[in-house]
């Protein structure tokens, strides 16, 4: 396939790694990995002989590098394509189609040269969804939040607002959106909410919700509140506060640019932040002196992710914090944990060093839920299950897999989530 539009790259891939799932093998002659997609209907009938838009994600295991590449390409009377991978290795894919409103993804996989084809079954979604602007990069970004955990709610503690991440081909979609959640683009009032939410989300450029469009060179926020706090970039990327750039966005180098709606120089601005101030939250004692945390709405404890050499750094990390690694005790704390931090690899708090086959969280939780994955989701392992002590949580939707020492996981995971459940400053109750 020969795809044609953009790239986005950031970190440097090195080394080689393999994982199938459902796979089917077939000999093929170029070294790099290959997919080959089948694309079908809800009732299963082939798409046939139709354009599709394809995205292909990539994310570095230790979360420090991703990428995108996106075009289009036909399949074949049977319903066929075939994609061709960077074959960049310590890292997996995430790929997703679009035909006209409808998407498909597979389950994140891994592939690298010299393996054989990975084959994959893309079943289109059966609603159909026809946006009034139906333009190419409407759809790239539609299918970019597609390949995504759904974004969620996360409050901060300080201020006990709630903050989500969105994904918008333009700052209208971005109000939008913001509208149809009760809530508006962020405003960023001091130095430590803006270093919050850069810390928590990680996001690249993004829509703020400071706006001059009423007045020129009077700037207001979307929420009402006045401006009591500006970070402006002192080089004016985008020509600066003109006529038409009436509106902000946090750039590279994490300082505010004045530009305009549908601006040819932020070709690949396709999020915002939210605010909420309506999720109802207890009042909590601030966590500001031990890191950039991030509060789970529903059941009041904090989070956060680190970067970590081995399990054992981790575990010091969480001791020094006066933290544990994070104990997900249903569903609905396991797909918030995703949609905030993402598919990736993470040390969690399960262990059956103790006794074989009895997992205990490592805070002494009882373990009330399970999200094991397939073991042949998984590279193979020469470690019998006795070895394999400790747990993941995977870029395959989460999914938790045993691991041991000399495991590839083992030595791939480079990042933790730790928790905190006393966050709650129980001398005072919040807004309701």
């Amino acid at each position: 396939m020969n795809l044609q539009s953009f790239r986005q790259k950031l970190g440097v891939f090195v080394g080689v790694i393999v994982l199938s799932f459902n796979v089917v093998t077939t000999a093929q002659t170029d070294n790099r990995p290959q997919v080959r997609a089948r694309v079908v209907f809800a009732d299963g009938t082939p798409l046939v002989n139709a354009n599709i838009y394809v995205l292909v994600a990539d994310r570095d295991f230790d979360g420090s590098g991703f990428g995108h590449s996106g075009g289009t390409t036909q399949t074949d009377s049977a319903g066929y394509f075939v994609e061709t991978l960077d074959g960049n290795a310590d890292e997996f894919y995430i790929l997703g189609v679009a035909y006209q409103g409808r998407f498909a993804k597979a389950p994140p996989f891994i592939s690298h040269k010299g393996q054989p084809q990975v084959h994959l079954l893309l079943t289109l979604s059966e609603n159909q969804v026809l946006p009034d602007r139906w333009s190419p990069d409407k759809v790239f970004t539609a299918l970019e939040a597609f390949l995504e955990p759904p974004p969620v709610w996360v409050v901060n503690p300080t201020n006990g607002h709630a903050y989500k991440r969105i994904y918008c081909p333009d700052i209208m979609d971005a109000m939008t959106l913001a509208a149809a959640e009760n809530a508006y683009l962020v405003s960023i009032n001091d130095a430590a909410e803006e270093a919050w939410i850069l810390g928590v989300f990680d996001p690249d450029s993004f829509w703020i919700g400071l706006s001059d469009f009423a007045e020129e060179g009077q700037w207001v926020w979307h929420s009402g509140e006045p401006v009591t706090y500006t970070n402006w970039g002192e080089d004016e990327q985008y020509g600066g506060n003109t006529e038409i750039n009436d509106y902000a966005i946090s750039a590279w180098g994490d300082k505010w640019q004045a530009v305009a709606p549908g601006d040819t120089h932020t070709p690949f601005l396709k999020e915002a932040i939210l605010e909420s101030v309506h999720t109802p939250v207890k009042q909590m004692r601030s966590l500001s002196e031990i890191g950039v945390w991030a509060v789970n709405p529903a059941n009041g404890h904090a989070y956060i992710k680190i970067r970590c050499k081995s399990l054992d750094d981790a575990r010091d990390r969480a001791a020094a914090e006066d933290a544990h690694l994070v104990a997900i005790n249903d569903e609905a704390e396991q797909k918030w944990l995703l949609g905030l931090f993402g598919n990736h690899l993470y040390w969690i708090g399960l262990s059956d060093a103790e006794r074989e086959g009895k997992w205990v969280w490592q805070n002494g939780e009882p373990l009330t839920y399970e999200n094991w994955g397939a073991k042949h989701s998984f590279p193979r392992s020469t470690l019998s299950s006795e070895d394999k002590d400790s747990a993941v949580m995977t870029f395959l939707n989460g999914q938790w897999h045993a691991v041991g020492p000399g495991d590839l996981l083992w030595r791939m995971t480079k990042m933790a989530i730790l928790e905190k459940t006393d966050v709650f400053n129980n001398s005072r109750t919040g807004a309701e």
